[in-house]
């Protein structure tokens, strides 16, 4: 529930409480109205604190939306890591993360209906620095022998990444092509299996 706006609020006695506070209402915020819909004073509201902290901790609604791809990405679904076992388990483990998350997966459909502006389009630079990393995974993984040497890095993290999150933002085709929902246990067990064997065919 949204707090009470007011002069009242608490003051800032622990800022790097109030930062984390801050991300987690401007998750919500952002999953639930885009980028382009949120509010700097309801993401303020949500989390308890004076608006003005926002531009203090990220330096406005652009620095805090960047913080929230970046850091709630880590601790939810939103990262592709190397795994101790195999690129299998890797990509079935990215898919069991998106599906615990469902505001990322939220804020990723409303990246794909908000028109860019030069701004967002420049702060993009980062991430793709971070996705560099997943590339360069990619690109181990083929030099091991346990994903084709013949596909573009590139184009086959992509295919990964929409392997592993296509039942998760369109679950009415899920249901439609399975009979099941992706959050339904029986299904996320099924569809772990699935993905596990299907990366280890793609380095027989």
């Amino acid at each position: 529930m949204i707090a009470a706006a007011g002069a009242d609020r608490p003051r800032e006695r622990n800022p790097e409480r109030s930062r984390e506070r801050l991300l987690d209402a401007a998750l919500t915020e952002f999953a639930e109205h885009g980028f382009a819909g949120a509010r700097v004073g309801a993401i303020a509201d949500r989390a308890g604190l004076n608006k003005q902290l926002i531009s203090h901790h990220f330096g406005g609604k652009r620095g805090l939306y960047e913080s929230v791809m970046r850091e709630r990405r880590l601790r939810g679904g939103g990262e592709l890591t190397t795994a101790p076992t195999s690129a299998g388990e890797t990509v079935a483990g990215f898919f069991g993360r998106a599906g615990s998350d469902p505001e990322w997966i939220r804020v990723l459909l409303w990246e794909a209906l908000d028109e860019r502006d030069d701004e967002e389009i420049s702060a993009l630079g980062e991430r793709r620095e971070r996705y560099q990393d997943r590339i360069e995974w990619i690109r181990e993984e083929q030099a091991a022998g346990r994903l084709p040497a013949d596909l573009e890095a590139d184009l086959l993290l992509l295919s990964l990444f929409g392997a592993a999150l296509y039942p998760v933002l369109l679950p009415d085709v899920c249901e439609i092509l399975t009979g099941d929902r992706p959050d339904q246990p029986a299904f996320a067990d099924r569809y772990r299996d699935h993905l596990i064997r299907l990366v280890s065919h793609l380095g027989d």
